[in-house]
This record gives C-alpha cells, structure tokens and sequence, in this order.
C-alpha cells in the first residue's frame, strides 16, 4: 500500500519536527456525548465524566503520522475511532448494516468520476478495504469533477484519491494501481488477494469494461457502473453473484469480444459507448453534446454536481448488496432535470426528446 499513514503508540516514535494536530481530547468528549447522549457537553462534571469514561473504556492515544504533509493526529484508535465518525449515520444505517459495508472489499476502477464515489463510499463509512487503479494524472480540466486541487495537478489520480481516503480514515487499507489495468492485471485486480467483493466500472476503455465483465461473470462478482448523463446519473446494476448466465450490459453488446474493440476511432467508440448506455436514456443536452466531441468539445462534457450524484447512488447500492437487501439487476435513472424542471415528463417534453432521440441516432450512426 503505496504511502500508507504510520500508526504510531507513542509520541516519540514520530519523526522528529512534525507539526501536530491533537484530535484526541474532542474526539473522547464527542464519544462520551454519543454514548450518553444526556449529559452536558461542558463543564468540570463533563470533564471528570470524560476521565472516567476513557479510564473504563481503557482508550490511550494513538499518533497517525501522515508522511506527505509531515503532519500527526493524536487521535482515538481504530474501533473507537470508527464508532465516533459513523455514529451521526445511525439509525438511518443500522449498526448491523454499518459492519456489513464496512466488510465488503470494492473495487473502483478510473478515478473520474470514480473519485467521488471513492469519497462518497469512505465519507459514509463504507469499506475499509479498497483498490482503486487509474494511470492518469491530475490535469487542470480535471478539477472540475475530481475530488482534488490545483496542489495536486501532475500526480497520479490514484494517489491523490489514496491520500483523501487516508486523510479521512487512517485505518483503510487502500491498494493503489497507479499504472491502471491492462488485459494482463485485470484478472488480477478483481480477483487477487483480497479478492473483490464488488467491482465499480469507471473505465473508457471498453475492451476492458467488456473483459472485466467476462472475469466478474465466471467468478460471480457483482459489477456497477454509474454514467454521466448531463445533470443526471445512469447507473448499471449487474448481479453477476446471483445471476452468472446474465448478459452483459443488459445483452446490448451480445457476441463482442475484447480483441474487436482494439483500435477505434473517436467516433466508433461514441458509438459503441452510446449504444450500450442506450439512447433513449440520455438527456437531450448530453446527446447534443457527444455530437460535437471532436469539433467543438474536445471530450466528453462531464459535471462535478453529476459525479457527487453519481457517488451518491453507488455508495447507496454498495450498501444494499453488502446488506443483502433487494438490488435487483438493472439500469437506473437519477436525473435532476426529471426532478426540477416543470413538465419534464408531460406528453409533449416525452414526444420532443424522443423526436430528438431520433434526430441524435441518425446523426450519429450515418
């Protein structure tokens, strides 16, 4: 595990001139509070109530030395510590489905919008276990959708998103591929040790996206996918563990093979993109958009609202499938422009986009 935090018992196992952050005493007192929820934040009997808990709880200090800003936490241990940064989650998670996420090993593959559900997964207090691969650094246009900063352009997506999932909780175990996948490491990432218990897609390759899903079938792991589509989010749901002999991608793309996907030109793979996404299910700002990659765009337009939206919903299936509640194979729509726009779903908007949906299909396959 690439730069990991170094857990340390005792003050003077750091390095030496490292500034300090002392986390440690708000930490127990917030810890107190939640656990008797009636006592008084404040005060001499607070503070004797703190001593007196720790003492019973035997709860010492640890120092989490974080080498890239050659900076320590003194701050709870691990089980305490998670206790205290899931307890505003209860009961809207209940104690038995917090450990039941926090078990599951993830896999996210591309760090676009991958990177926010890497954040929204580790904010929720999702798995402690995480392998995240993207070859990429961090250029200035990523900023508009990737947890990161200005500081960080030129490093490798990977690592950035690592030392996030750190900052936030010291006791993740994150595997970092800063050299992506290939045909050759794919197999590998999903099923080496620790093997994958889910596999999130963010990839644009799709050679890879079809292999993983080859891999992930024949070894029943579950696959999602969360796709930008304008102001809104399609995500893919493929419950490969219940349901090995499913088609992928829903059987939109039956009978392709990897090798076939070598070599497209940018517009035979917006095609191909746009025909397993599915036309019909992109607004119609996001059609007119893939038109003009390559003339008037140099990518595909991507928003940072729609990536936290897209975080948002695969940490809410990371759950589900973890918990072992209903998650049914599918695609899923989560659109803001269905939600907000007045007469969004009036017959005549349905019969404009679908109009619309015909214009973009001819443009696009001619």
């Amino acid at each position: 595990m690439l730069g990991a935090p170094r857990i340390c018992r005792r003050r003077g196992d750091l390095p030496a001139g490292v500034s300090i952050v002392d986390a440690f005493e708000p930490a127990l007192a917030e810890l107190l509070l939640f656990e008797h929820p009636q006592l008084k934040e404040n005060g001499s009997a607070a503070r004797a109530a703190r001593r007196d808990f720790a003492a019973r709880q035997k709860i010492s200090p640890v120092w989490i030395y974080y080498p890239w800003r050659h900076a320590a936490v003194r701050s709870l241990p691990q089980e305490h510590y998670d206790r205290l940064r899931t307890a505003r989650n209860r009961n809207l998670i209940t104690a038995a489905e917090q450990a039941r996420y926090r078990q599951t090993i993830v896999g996210v593959a591309g760090l676009s919008v991958g990177s926010a559900i890497v954040s929204a997964l580790t904010l929720s207090g999702g798995p402690r276990v995480l392998k995240i691969a993207d070859p990429d650094t961090v250029a200035p246009s990523n900023l508009n959708r990737i947890r990161a900063t200005l500081l960080d352009v030129g490093a490798n997506k990977t690592v950035v998103v690592a030392r996030a999932v750190w900052e936030l909780d010291p006791f993740a175990r994150v595997y970092v591929w800063a050299k992506g996948l290939d045909a050759r490491t794919l197999t590998t990432f999903i099923l080496g040790q620790p093997k994958l218990g889910i596999f999130i897609d963010e990839m644009d390759n799709l050679a890879l996206k079809i292999a993983a899903r080859g891999v992930c079938k024949r070894h029943r792991v579950p696959v999602l996918m969360a796709t930008d589509n304008g102001d809104g989010v399609i995500v893919d749901v493929e419950r490969f563990d219940r349901e090995p002999a499913r088609p992928i991608f829903h059987g939109l793309v039956r009978g392709m093979r990897p090798q076939a996907l070598r070599g497209l030109s940018r517009r035979q793979w917006l095609r191909l993109a746009t025909k397993i996404i599915g036309p019909r299910f992109m607004t119609p700002r996001h059609q007119e958009s893939l038109l003009e990659v390559g003339k008037s765009l140099a990518g595909v337009p991507q928003l940072g609202t729609t990536a936290a939206l897209a975080g948002a919903a695969v940490a809410f299936v990371v759950r589900r499938i973890a918990s072992g509640e209903a998650m049914p194979s599918g695609r899923y729509l989560v659109g803001l422009e269905e939600m907000f726009i007045p007469g969004y779903n009036s017959v005549k908007a349905r019969k404009l986009r679908a109009k619309r949906t015909r214009i973009f299909e001819r443009r696009l396959f001619r």
